[in-house]
């Protein structure tokens, strides 16, 4: 079946105004996100782009040539912006690039005239360009679970085509007078760019919405004043690792932390140097836990933490973890933690019912003096208190 420039010319500019405008409403109502304006720009450009080079009709050049395909140039560079923003990375001017070089080649008439030679330039920096906007994807996988292998997918089919077109494209001239001009194989550059288009805008768009998801949950796991993870966060990383170490055959213990007279400190210091203690806790306990283990914040001055180890490297860690509290002191502010300790002794046993365990422990050491480590009793480790009391 023939395909017919006229029909795909006019197809493409509709589909370009269409999706200009909804980018600028999703712009708009992403809170002027810089990917989407980024790309709300590189749209127009085409957009622009394309009805030049319609002009070759009436007998025109420059606007085709020069400026046409420079704004495609343009395109390119601001969707390499967009993906740069989408990265939180600075943008810089490398967009520039593409679109300098092709304004330096058309200054040279053996470039100007030649379409074979433009043909491969233009090739070239697509593919270029492309193979950017493939690395940048890349270094975002661990975040985008459900766009990341469609916009790859779409990335990789646009690149193969440009470096396909280099051997493709005889760059012959069209004799078929009207919109577009070029070579014989324009009509199927002009539909691979609209589907590139499409699928491009829709892909940036689910990137985006995946993104702002991915910031509302995990702001709704963590801690707003300390940064570490909350009672949901907690339960949902304790049931993965409890799962792990079953399937594993390892120990899995529940930690839970009471600082020590919370309350005499926010009378004594106010709230502010209170919440200055509750941050210089969660930062010893950070440094001091193993990669793998979760820890959290239940509210006020408790935490709890779950860890992949035994109950003589847990107590031995927990020690390590009073100690360094009791020596911090943030702004000469002393202050000390109780810890309860406790252990799985069956596969069966639940996260649940190692937690209360744990808080029982807790309350024997809280009413043994405070600043003190408490181990739940079990057939494996009778309870008995790791420090002596200190007032």
């Amino acid at each position: 079946m023939a395909l017919d420039i006229y029909s795909l010319f006019i197809c493409e500019l509709y589909i370009l105004g269409f999706l200009n405008i909804i980018l600028v409403f999703a712009w708009l109502g992403a809170r002027r996100d810089r990917t989407l304006g980024f790309t709300c720009i590189a749209l127009t450009s085409i957009l622009l782009a394309v009805f030049f080079s319609s002009l070759r009709s009436a007998g025109l050049q420059f606007l085709p040539i020069a400026v046409g395909n420079g704004l495609i140039m343009l395109a390119y560079g601001m969707l390499l912006s967009a993906f740069r923003a989408f990265r939180e990375k600075k943008t810089g001017y490398t967009w520039l690039a593409g679109l300098l070089l092709w304004a330096l080649l058309c200054c040279f008439p053996g470039f100007y005239y030649s379409m074979p030679k433009r043909v491969v330039v233009v090739c070239l920096v697509c593919v270029l360009y492309t193979g950017a906007l493939i690395r940048l994807l890349w270094g975002a996988r661990d975040s985008l679970k459900m766009t990341f292998w469609p916009a790859q997918l779409l990335l990789w089919i646009h690149l193969l085509f440009h470096l396909a077109r280099i051997f493709l494209d005889d760059a012959s001239p069209n004799p078929v007078r009207g919109a577009i001009g070029g070579s014989h194989f324009s009509n199927y550059v002009i539909l691979e760019s609209i589907l590139f288009v499409i699928g491009l805008m829709f892909t940036l768009l689910a990137m985006v919405n995946e993104r702002a998801q991915n910031k509302l949950m995990q702001a709704s796991l963590l801690d707003p004043l300390t940064g570490v993870g909350n009672r949901r966060a907690l339960l949902e990383q304790a049931e993965r690792l409890s799962a792990r170490c079953v399937r594993r055959q390892q120990p899995f213990t529940a930690v839970l932390f009471d600082l020590d007279h919370f309350k005499s400190i926010n009378d004594r210091y106010g709230h502010q140097q209170g919440d200055r203690v509750l941050i210089d806790f969660c930062e010893v306990v950070s440094q001091l836990l193993p990669k793998d283990a979760c820890f959290a914040r239940l509210g006020g001055e408790e935490f709890a933490a779950v860890l992949a180890l035994d109950e003589r490297r847990s107590l031995a860690l927990c020690e390590q973890i009073r100690t360094h509290t009791q020596q911090s002191q943030p702004d000469a502010i002393s202050y000390s933690v109780s810890i309860g300790v406790a252990t799985r002794t069956r596969q069966e046993q639940g996260y649940a019912l190692l937690m209360a365990q744990a808080d029982e422990a807790l309350y024997q050491a809280k009413t043994s003096g405070r600043n003190r480590t408490e181990y739940y009793p079990s057939l494996m480790m009778p309870l008995n208190p790791l420090s002596a009391a200190q007032p």
